[in-house]
């Protein structure tokens, strides 16, 4: 301890100089220290301190406490009470505060070592199949990152269903699982002349055998090769051409467009090429048109006016040539001549774009502009799962309410679901899309060419990792889909599908029964139901594919289009064909369609298709005589065959309903149990007089309906795009053979359809609102009254006699008491993964 005298501080300035301290002075003796005087004033900020000779203080014994001690202390008080009075609202706060809601019930991944009867291929199956195939030296295959264009080579790999009747003898415990094996499609472009074959690879995991087959339902017992689809091998020679050609082109490009395709910087002034299909005019060419765009976001919407046709239809690469180029709407037969015309003075119509500054080019992007709705962003409404998920997701099997089912990923058409039951009763052993068309009209090469056939482009394969919070919701699960398609290796798509619990936003059912004055009762029930989603992008379009169950035994299947709209340069643009969407760019009328097979299962196989017609007839009022009047009457016609069921109903204008049902088996009131087949998106097939469109003649039949073939898996092909003028498979075929559809298996092919005129809206691109097509598979007769029934999120509510309510929620809580776990945007990987075994 240090004893200052610290009057004689404050009256004049002291020196000081430092002794060691005895322990006395030091303070080791408490009982012998003296008394501490209180600091009459301030004690100044700097000083120093001396000490006698003997080590005692030159001022003696007395001592002060100093003043900032006293503020130190005060102040260290202040925090320690700040501190304190943190923590109790800190813990007020953790007691307060929602915790984050459960997770729910449970979601197993899949076991890739036991996959199930429907599951699609597994790695390790993929891998099986392609090192079988390469290794059998009759078929003299080259591993696909060598192959070239006269090779043979594996283009795709796929799981093959077994027979149905060998699945349901497995499903019902009869026999075992049938072996899994796989289909290969394989180029011959080795052979002479070239051609597609498909093998038949089993069983896997361990392959000992393949087969060729062919297809019963094929017209032809050959696949052409002008028919197949355009690979990455053959794409990469397309590409290569189109460089050279492009260098050729050069001083036109640039001179015309400030833009090149072989010397440009990225986002900069770099132009596009592009090809849309079928690939000629009749069947067997392989010619290819390709257009050109500026490379901006949204470049679907730039247009360039300069087109190219390559014949590439030999499997010698020296072969192939350019057949056609037009520019500015003036059509030359070779590169050279159109360079010489375009260096020379008034020899064609020259194009003269400016370079595009931000605003020009902002129009076709989805950066936001205009003016904002909101001074600061605000979040939109999330969904809630306040108990957790309340279905079940085990591998590809999915269980919700009264619902089951599997589904899988086919890499031509995408999502499929197979043994769908309610209340443990198979409703359907399979629904899946079959084919996406998209029909289009115009003046131009390109634009009055373009048909396309999407699951010749791999709809499947083409899909798209979804965005938490937008494409499905945060609290969808996600899954993933692995393929083996134009590739040596299978990779993944991560998140490539979504399956979500949704609220409808309305009343699956309610009533409010009123009276004068009042009322005696409130019953409804939310539309809970639940959606498995992807999304798939073909080219500019973007297909959102849902299938949706809901609660009253019904499943719905819908269909949203999204994407950019295909625009054309203004020169090709009449007004019949479409509307300038900005100068020098018009998108042109088109068509989709869109077709699904629906193999219900109605209390088994045994089923027919019958049409409740509905007319009206005159009669007298039983009760008033000499009075009469106009009244509506159904009659139940059964369908006796397949022409019956398909163009026998196109003639049918009268309004009805259409039934699949079983003769034999009866509800509790003695009618026959059935689901009705409601679709909600009819568009009649505009170009079905086309020659390109004969691949898609379902499109003809907003429903037909065949007895079921194993070998009429599919009412299109992968083939379909490149031959659509003399189809590999024509569904025409599956109706022309007229078989009895009474009491025996049979199968409903569903078309929907959406007709676009392209308008300045559909800038930057189509929103899904007025894009929808859907139809509905309805219980009709099958259950004695709605099953929706039992849901124990009934709310019924009756009044008091003395004012207020009886609430009735059987046992369901609408307290929200946690928060939804954030699962964003910023989740996006986007990436293709290649699959670890």
């Amino acid at each position: 301890m240090i004893d200052v005298s610290l009057g004689s501080a404050l009256s004049r300035t002291r020196t000081y100089g430092m002794a060691p301290m005895s322990a006395k002075q030091n303070g080791a003796h408490a009982d012998t220290s003296p008394e501490i005087q209180p600091c009459p004033g301030r004690v100044p900020e700097t000083f120093t301190m001396a000490s006698s000779k003997d080590g005692s203080s030159s001022d003696g014994p007395r001592r002060c406490t100093p003043l900032f001690a006293l503020k130190v202390t005060a102040f260290v008080s202040c925090v320690l009470c700040v501190l304190f009075i943190a923590v109790i609202i800190a813990l007020a706060v953790i007691k307060l505060e929602r915790p984050t809601c459960s997770p729910g019930y449970s979601v197993i991944p899949r076991d890739l070592e036991n996959p199930r009867v429907f599951d699609g291929l597994t790695p390790r199956e993929y891998i099986s199949a392609r090192d079988y195939l390469l290794n059998v030296k009759s078929l003299n295959l080259v591993p696909f990152s060598q192959a070239s264009i006269n090779s043979s080579y594996i283009y795709m790999i796929d799981h093959l269903m077994p027979l149905k009747d060998t699945v349901l003898t497995f499903l019902q415990g009869i026999s075992k699982q049938p072996e899994r094996t796989a289909k290969a499609i394989i180029i011959r472009g080795d052979m002479t002349p070239p051609r597609v074959e498909e093998y038949i690879v089993g069983p896997l995991p361990y392959p000992t055998y393949h087969k060729l087959v062919t297809n019963p339902s094929f017209t032809k017992s050959r696949i052409p090769y002008s028919a197949k689809p355009v690979d990455k091998i053959e794409y990469d020679v397309l590409y290569s051409m189109l460089y050279n050609i492009s260098v050729d082109l050069y001083p036109l490009m640039y001179g015309s467009y400030k833009l090149s395709y072989h010397n440009c910087t990225k986002g900069v002034d770099c132009l596009l090429w592009w090809d849309i299909a079928p690939r000629g005019r009749v069947s067997g060419e392989r010619k290819t048109w390709f257009w050109s765009f500026r490379d901006v976001e949204g470049f679907y919407l730039h247009p360039l006016g300069l087109e190219i046709q390559i014949d590439h239809e030999s499997t010698h690469v020296k072969e192939w040539k350019v057949t056609k180029i037009v520019y500015n709407g003036q059509q030359f037969y070779e590169v050279d001549d159109l360079v010489t015309r375009y260096g020379g003075v008034n020899l064609l119509r020259k194009i003269n774009y400016e370079p595009l500054g931000a605003k020009e080019y902002l129009y076709s992007s989805y950066n936001r502009r205009g003016k904002s709705e909101m001074p600061d962003p605000l979040q939109g409404p999330k969904l809630v799962e306040p108990d957790g998920r309340r279905y079940r997701v085990d591998g590809q099997h999915v269980s919700y309410m009264h619902w089951d089912f599997d589904f899988k990923m086919r890499p031509s058409t995408g999502l499929q679901v197979f043994d769908v039951r309610f209340q443990e009763e198979r409703i359907a052993y399979e629904i899946s899309l079959q084919d996406a068309v998209v029909f289009y009209s115009g003046y131009g090469p390109v634009q009055g060419t373009s048909m396309y056939f999407d699951a010749s482009w791999m709809m499947g394969a083409t899909c798209n990792e979804l965005v938490p919070g937008v494409d499905c919701p945060e609290t969808a699960v996600f899954l993933d889909a692995d393929f083996l398609t134009n590739t040596q290796d299978p990779w993944r798509i991560k998140n490539s599908v979504c399956i979500f619990e949704n609220t409808g936003n309305i009343p699956l059912r309610r009533h409010y029964t009123n009276f004068p004055g009042g009322y005696s009762g409130y019953a409804g029930l939310v539309d809970y139901h639940l959606i498995v989603r992807t999304i798939t992008n073909i080219w500019n379009y973007d297909y959102i594919f849902d299938y949706i169950f809901h609660q009253n035994g019904a499943v719905q299947v819908r269909v949203s289009a999204t994407g950019y709209v295909q625009a054309t340069y203004a020169l090709y643009g009449e007004r019949k064909f479409g509307y300038p969407i900005y100068n020098d760019v018009v998108a042109n009328i088109h068509q989709h369609l869109f077709n699904y097979k629906v193999d219900l299962d109605i209390n088994g196989v045994q089923n027919s298709y019958a049409t409740l017609d509905v007319s009206t007839h005159r009669t007298e009022v039983a009760w008033s005589k000499g009075v009469h009047k106009t009244e509506m009457v159904f009659e139940k016609n059964i369908q006796e065959n397949e022409l019956d069921a398909g163009p026998g109903q196109l003639n049918n204008t009268k309004p009805k309903y259409d039934v699949i049902l079983n003769m034999d088996a009866t509800s509790k009131f003695k009618s026959e149990r059935g689901y009705r087949i409601l679709n909600h998106g009819i568009s009649k097939f505009i170009l079905q007089e086309n020659e390109a469109t004969k691949a898609a003649n379902w499109a003809k039949y907003p429903l037909a309906v065949t007895k079921y073939h194993d070998f009429e898996d599919t009412s299109s092909s992968i083939y379909a795009q490149n031959d659509p003028w003399d189809p590999l498979l024509d569904f025409d075929k599956f109706i022309q053979n007229n078989d009895s559809i009474v009491n025996t298996d049979i199968v409903a092919w569903v078309t929907m359809g959406l007709l676009h005129i392209p308008h300045t809206e559909d800038v930057p691109s189509t929103t899904t609102t007025g894009s929808q097509v859907t139809f509905y598979l309805l219980p009709f007769n099958y259950f004695t009254e709605c099953p929706s029934v039992s849901s124990p999120n009934t709310v019924k509510i009756t009044p008091k006699r003395e004012g207020g309510i009886n609430l009735n929620t059987h046992g369901t809580s609408f307290e929200s008491t946690c928060v939804q776990k954030s699962n964003g945007p910023d989740k996006y990987d986007g990436r293709l993964h290649d699959v670890e075994l």
